[in-house]
């Protein structure tokens, strides 16, 4: 009983799975050198909003990156709603005095980490990796309503965030966005299911009896 406990904490082991990396969730970040600590040699997409989109339910970045607007318009022009003017990307959610309405971007290509410059945040404005749970304040991150702001989380690569107002306030809240910066998720692998792991390891005990027999075979024929 204890050699087999004993070898599914080394296959565990040797595939970088512990309990504690499981339990793992998305970091905020504030400071583009953290960032780039973070993510290491990933690849990074730098994205400067240099061309106009003067706005529509979905536009699509230079970089690749989709922005969606999911709810009704703000009455505002659509360039204020969802779109991209003077080098800066420009949303607009509400919250609950107003129909709902959210932004939702998504990348590419399965990424580890985002950073972007945010200015005049109007309003408290969360923003969350689709899926995860975690819900993170913008402005509250970056300690006013200008700076960066940027989620990171290895353990589980991502292709969507969504912006929306804080708590479902009953407000419109409003970003201001430059210098997207994303970076790929480095050939992301599944981690595997339980039953994967048991036939890892009967392959891993197959390898041992096969070379114990090779042994044995070259020995009957001197070599």
């Amino acid at each position: 009983m204890k050699d087999t406990k004993s070898l599914a904490a080394g296959l565990l082991l040797a595939l970088g799975l512990t309990a504690g990396a499981a339990e793992a969730a998305p970091i905020a970040l504030s400071d583009l050198d953290a960032f780039n600590d973070a993510v290491g040699g990933a690849a990074v997409t730098l994205d400067s909003f240099d061309t106009n989109n003067f706005g529509e339910t979905s536009i699509t970045f230079e970089s690749g990156v989709v922005s969606v607007r999911v709810g009704v318009n703000s009455g505002f022009t659509p360039t204020l709603d969802n779109g991209v003017s003077a080098s800066r990307y420009r949303g607009t959610v509400h919250g609950g005095r107003f129909d709902l309405a959210e932004l939702v971007w998504t990348f590419p290509v399965p990424v580890v980490g985002f950073i972007a410059d945010f200015t005049d945040i109007l309003f408290p404005i969360e923003v969350t990796i689709s899926g995860s749970g975690e819900v993170f304040d913008i402005a509250d991150v970056m300690g006013g309503r200008n700076g960066l702001f940027g989620l990171f989380d290895d353990m589980a690569p991502f292709t969507e965030i969504r912006f929306s107002m804080l708590d479902g306030l009953p407000a419109r809240g409003s970003l201001f966005i430059d210098n997207l910066r994303f970076a790929a998720a480095p050939g992301a692998a599944a981690v595997p299911e339980p039953g994967s792991l048991a036939l890892f390891g009967a392959g891993l005990a197959g390898f041992a009896l096969a070379g114990r027999r090779r042994r044995k075979m070259n020995g009957r024929s001197g070599f």
